[in-house]
């Protein structure tokens, strides 16, 4: 019986047959495959029997290589010429703001960035832009020893509520690296959610 299991379970030959111990020792061969399997069993109708031709490179035949064409062989070195050396310090890496706090304050809608200390060295650095459903405030910060520099961006929109956007305002303290961003409403309500749900 064990016999019996051992041969079920032993690979099937290119000609059919089982394969003994002995020819199992050897490398694995190509024919030894499941697809090449599946294709012996299945023939026209194997799921792989788009691989079953077999392509053969005459030895006369021409091969024509070149920038843009693929041949195949071993890997090749791009020249150094080619190759842009990189800026280290045009490199910007963008940090999402979204911790802040938020009031309502009468006619006024107050939103509070407290940002990690030291990072705000000059209110050159912060830009904020208003439109009548939203703002975008950005801090840059200047680049770090390995180069990148960090942009520090949060974009609040929709708003619960439209704003006036010229009489919008932030303003920057820069000893604690706190924005506070002042929304004039465009209609005196009172305002539940910073965002509209």
């Amino acid at each position: 019986a064990s016999e019996l299991a051992a041969a079920e379970d032993s690979p099937v030959a290119d000609d059919g047959r089982k394969e003994t111990a002995d020819e199992q020792t050897d490398s694995p061969k190509r024919s030894d495959s499941a697809l090449r399997v599946n294709i012996a069993q299945k023939g026209e109708n194997a799921y792989y029997y788009a691989h079953s031709r077999s392509y053969e490179i005459p030895p006369d035949a021409k091969v024509v290589s070149g920038p843009g064409l693929v041949t195949g062989g071993p890997p090749v070195r791009l020249d150094d010429e080619s190759v842009e050396p990189v800026n280290l310090v045009d490199t910007v890496r963008t940090e999402a703001i979204r911790d802040f706090a938020w009031v309502d304050d009468g006619p006024k809608v107050k939103v509070y960035v407290q940002l990690p200390a030291g990072t705000v060295q000059s209110q050159s650095q912060v830009t904020c832009t208003f439109q009548s459903a939203g703002f975008f405030l950005v801090v840059e910060q200047a680049a770090t020893a390995t180069g990148t520099s960090i942009r520090h961006a949060c974009k609040v929109e929709p708003l619960s509520n439209e704003i006036v956007p010229e009489e919008s305002s932030y303003r920057v303290n820069v000893g604690k690296s706190k924005v506070t961003v002042s929304l004039m409403k465009k209609q005196e309500t009172r305002w539940w959610d910073l965002k509209k749900t």
